[in-house]
């Protein structure tokens, strides 16, 4: 009996404390807040903007924002007409520079860059370029990035403030109200704070950022110098600027978002970062440059080694390799990965073998070394390096294969590849297998280039040995013409001007 007593008392003095102080539950301390608020808010000179007992925005706050879309509206039709972010950025990069900046800017201009190429050598070109780009970052120095910086933040916290939607938000309060026409006044209603409780948010957040400590002489000359005119004049924007000030220091705004919305702990968040214009230019500046001296050296090879491979191979170039090719460039490429350097000048190689070498110099060879009366001292240059380009060519063939998916370094790549979305070590495998492919690819040309040069050399001795009265080399040219169908000289000079040819077009590929 005693306990059962004891916890009736218990209960009943429970009850009585809470019922003492149900006062202070959330719900509770939330509406006393919100009262506060509200009293708070009555207090400010922009009470008259929100009517706390009906939930009401008032005809006052209307007039507010109208007064600000009049003085806004013709940005609001620049914006819209004109919204190339980039445009913008580098309008104000380039009114923030010297003339002597924006003439070494312009002498970076692809067109101008490419008209000195038809006038200049690639090197000499490539030099002046790197000069010219050293002396405009030079002149980019911290004071000239800040200063672009602050027009730059002065200009989007301009537009985005400009730019809130001011007329959806006054189409609440009249119906009749028309888009950017202010002949006449609207009449104004009291509407439901419910139905504006997010714009109020978004044009706090617009709003606020304007406030801070930003220089606005400087937007309002790049205006007139990009644009010939300021959209708002400069005196109206520092009152409009000086009245939200006013507003975000009573903390009128965010009371009334508070009392709408229910939520006594709502506080605007003021992000006024925008994104830097200057150090991204300048980075993008040295890409873009980089790309046109490569674009112009990779045009300048094409129609050089284009034209060698006219005259040599009468412009039929045939593919020889079937594994050291673009083909599988394309398949590195996609994945990001190191691509072959040497595919084209290695085919044309393994070509000009198969169809000169072994064909017209053989004859040569065969005709003139072999058979020719000469000091065989004399010969060997001749002969060594015929006989090295022919393993050479066995060497690009075994080379090749290789680099079949059945071949030893092939499956490698074939069984790496997949694991490169995940695995950094097998694409550091693939990119090194890549580039002692390439080494061994330049080690061939390098090697038939000197061979050709050497084999020309003695051509070069033989033809004006044959062209003198009395030969000094080869003591029986005129046995040896009957083992050919051409005239020995024409028959020589033909190979020479071949050999020579592709020498140059050799050293156009390996000077890269």
């Amino acid at each position: 009996m005693a306990d059962k007593s004891k916890q009736s008392s218990g209960s009943f003095f429970q009850s009585l404390f809470q019922s003492l102080f149900r006062s202070s539950t959330p719900e509770a301390e939330n509406k006393r807040r919100l009262k506060m608020i509200a009293k708070n808010l009555s207090k400010t000179k922009f009470h008259n903007f929100y009517k706390p007992g009906s939930s009401e925005l008032l005809v006052s706050f209307a007039k507010f924002m109208y007064e600000i879309y009049k003085v806004v509206s013709p940005v609001q039709l620049f914006f819209v007409n004109s919204q190339n972010t980039a445009v913008f950025n580098r309008q104000m990069i380039n009114c923030s520079l010297s003339d002597a900046q924006l003439e070494v800017l312009d002498s970076l201009d692809e067109n101008n860059i490419t008209e000195k190429a038809q006038k200049m050598k690639y090197a000499e070109l490539k030099q002046a370029v790197e000069n010219a780009m050293e002396k405009f970052s030079a002149s980019f120095d911290m004071g000239k990035i800040a200063e672009i910086e602050n027009l730059n933040k002065a200009f989007y916290l301009f537009k985005d403030f400009c730019c809130f939607d001011y007329y959806m938000v006054l189409k609440k309060f009249s119906s009749s109200i028309q888009e950017h026409t202010f002949s006449t006044t609207p009449q104004f209603e009291n509407i439901n704070a419910e139905y504006l409780v997010e714009e109020l948010k978004d044009f706090a957040s617009v709003a606020y950022v304007i406030t801070g400590d930003i220089s606005w002489q400087p937007l309002f000359d790049f205006f007139k110098q990009a644009y010939g005119k300021e959209f708002v004049n400069v005196n109206v924007w520092k009152k409009i600027v000086l009245r939200i000030k006013s507003l975000q220091a009573s903390g009128a705004l965010d009371m009334i978002i508070q009392l709408i919305s229910k939520d006594p702990k709502y506080q605007t968040e003021i992000n006024d970062k925008t994104s830097p214009i200057a150090e991204p230019f300048l980075d993008k500046l040295h890409d873009s440059t980089r790309v046109i001296l490569e674009k112009i050296a990779v045009e300048q090879k094409n129609t050089k080694t284009s034209g060698f491979a006219q005259q040599i191979f009468g412009g039929s170039v045939s593919q020889y390799l079937k594994n050291y090719t673009d083909a599988l460039n394309g398949v590195l490429s996609k994945k990001e990965l190191n691509t072959f350097t040497y595919t084209e000048p290695l085919n044309l190689l393994k070509q000009f073998i198969i169809e000169f070498v072994k064909k017209e110099v053989h004859q040569y060879y065969d005709v003139v070394v072999i058979r020719g009366q000469w000091d065989s001292t004399l010969a060997s240059p001749f002969s060594n390096s015929y006989q090295e380009l022919l393993k050479i060519s066995e060497g690009i063939t075994a080379f090749d294969e290789e680099l079949a998916e059945t071949g030893t370094v092939g499956v490698k790549i074939k069984t790496l590849l997949p694991k490169t979305a995940h695995d950094p070590g097998a694409e550091n495998i693939i990119n090194r297998i890549v580039s002692d492919s390439d080494e061994q690819a330049r080690g061939f040309l390098m090697t038939a280039t000197h061979d050709f040069v050497n084999i020309g050399k003695t051509m070069k001795q033989l033809i004006e040995d044959y062209g003198r009265p009395k030969a000094v080399i080869v003591q029986n040219w005129h046995d040896l013409e009957k083992f050919i169908d051409v005239p020995m000289k024409d028959f020589s000079i033909n190979i020479y001007k071949k050999l020579y040819l592709f020498v140059q077009m050799m050293q156009a590929y390996l000077s890269e």
